[in-house]
């Protein structure tokens, strides 16, 4: 079953042979805070999530050979989740957040910082590999009324634009929301989502959110050819309870003797067999006959009856 945490793992396998500078990019927009205390600049990395948290210490430590450790922030609050989070300090913050394309500093004076979402990006790999840190930064996947929903969540509308403008520049589109202050980008149409997780990687996400639509489709199939089925059973008892009431009153006023053979005979089988449709009927016959003749019986006989109705009233 495809599920939040299967698209995940899924993404978070693929940054095992390490993550990109659009990937780094995603995180620190969304979880990353540049400070600045006696001892100089400090950059600080927090999230939920211990595997994002791991992910950007060892990109630290690859590209500039830095270690960093992953800290625990245990929340006073019981009730909230705690938090991982990763600190650089001195030249280093400032050399990731200018190379990124975060911040701009001359002489180890930042003389400006982008907080928004990065919208320059250089290829489609670096495209999938930021999108993929959006998305485990802020997104989500869930099951809503049957089918599945993906849901993106911002602190910020000017975040949510901008994203939302780079999805289009990637064809998927998604409606924004606004409700308790947060922004949302969310869908539920297969193929924005099976686009998205096209987009960041998740391959095999894709091919579960396929057959999901296969099974899906024949699901509906099914119930559809079983409404018909019981839509076409019910003409069928409606039609044989009116025929049987037809040859009943012929029967009382008239006898069947008043009839031709042909049409006695058939008037005979629906007394009978009240319950049979026209097909069944039509193959308890001696003799042979086709459906459409048998109709066309049932019709005299029909007239029949109205006439002496009409008589009676």
């Amino acid at each position: 079953m495809l599920t939040d945490q299967a698209v995940k793992d899924e993404l978070h396998s693929l940054a095992e042979g390490g993550v990109g500078d659009g990937y780094v990019a995603a995180l620190l927009t969304f979880g990353g805070e540049l400070g600045r205390d006696d001892k100089g600049y400090y950059l600080f990395y927090s999230t939920p999530d211990y595997r994002l948290a791991l992910e950007f210490a060892e990109y630290v430590k690859k590209e500039y050979s830095y270690a960093v450790e992953v800290g625990i922030i245990r929340p006073k609050d019981k009730r909230r989740h705690k938090l991982f989070s990763v600190e650089v300090r001195g030249r280093y913050a400032l050399r990731i957040l200018t190379d990124l394309g975060k911040v701009k500093a001359q002489d180890g004076v930042v003389l400006s910082l982008d907080n928004g979402v990065r919208s320059r990006i250089s290829s489609q790999k670096e495209a999938s590999e930021y999108a993929r840190g959006v998305f485990l930064s802020v997104g989500s996947t869930s099951r809503a009324s049957g089918s599945l929903r993906v849901t993106l969540t911002f602190e910020l509308e000017d975040a949510a634009d901008a994203f939302m403008q780079f999805l289009l520049r990637q064809e998927i589109e998604m409606k924004k929301q606004e409700k308790d202050g947060k922004y949302f980008l969310s869908t539920r149409k297969a193929q924005a989502i099976s686009d998205l997780f096209a987009l960041i990687g998740a391959t095999k996400s894709v091919l579960s959110m396929q057959d999901m639509i296969v099974k899906s489709e024949a699901r509906n199939k099914i119930r559809r050819a079983e409404q018909l089925n019981v839509a076409n059973l019910d003409k069928s008892m409606i039609a044989a309870v009116k025929q049987y009431n037809d040859v009943l009153l012929i029967k009382e006023r008239r006898s069947f003797l008043t009839l031709p053979s042909e049409l006695a005979s058939v008037a005979e089988a629906r007394l009978a067999n009240p319950d049979l449709s026209l097909e069944a009927l039509r193959e308890s016959l001696p003799e042979p006959i086709s459906k459409s003749g048998l109709y066309h019986r049932f019709e005299k006989l029909a007239e029949i009856a109205n006439e002496i109705r009409e008589k009676e009233e």
